[in-house]
């Protein structure tokens, strides 16, 4: 509350525990994230407040997860990744965040037709919308030097294998999925 220059009266001491109690209880943010590990990375795992007298002051306690911090394959993004202007960049971007961050090896798949279906019964204008998003996102990671330039993408016929090394609206349309590569960056 110091921090916010807040006085302390009750009044805004219950509103500032409501707060940190309710950080507690928070969904994750997108429904694909249910999965525990992953929720505890996108918020508090543990937050406590404690008031050491009965009239001393409440003490805010956020642990945050320790072993992202100590983690020896580190994680990036381009800055791009961390806002977004609506709920097509949102889901493009954290489908991509999901494929980065579920496979150990720098070759990730981003099953692109699993992706595009959940949009099936949208707007055709919707649908190429999502289409052009997926473009740009991963030109941004190009451009960041965040994947290679090479893509693989796998037919939906199961037979069809292309590489590429950009990626065009048809390659969406007629690919089931895409394979690409993350660069590591030297430490």
């Amino acid at each position: 509350m110091k921090t916010v220059n807040c006085q302390a009266n009750t009044y805004q001491r219950q509103q500032f525990l409501q707060f940190f109690n309710q950080l507690q209880g928070l969904p994750p943010f997108r429904e694909k994230f249910t999965e525990r590990n992953f929720r505890q990375l996108l918020f508090f795992p543990v937050v406590n407040a404690i008031q050491e007298t009965k009239r001393g002051p409440w003490i805010i306690q956020i642990a945050v997860a320790e072993h992202l911090m100590k983690d020896g394959y580190p994680f990036h993004l381009p800055s791009s990744f961390f806002t977004y202007s609506n709920v097509i960049s949102l889901d493009v971007k954290l489908s991509i965040i999901q494929t980065l961050a579920q496979e150990y090896s720098i070759q990730k798949t981003f099953y692109v037709q699993s992706f595009l279906n959940q949009f099936a019964k949208r707007r055709h204008s919707i649908q190429a919308k999502i289409k052009r998003q997926i473009i740009h996102e991963f030109q941004n990671l190009l451009k960041y030097k965040i994947i290679e330039f090479r893509f693989i993408f796998q037919g939906k016929d199961n037979q069809q294998i292309i590489e590429k090394d950009f990626i065009e609206i048809q390659d969406l349309i007629s690919s089931k999925f895409i394979i690409f590569y993350e660069v590591i960056p030297s430490i």
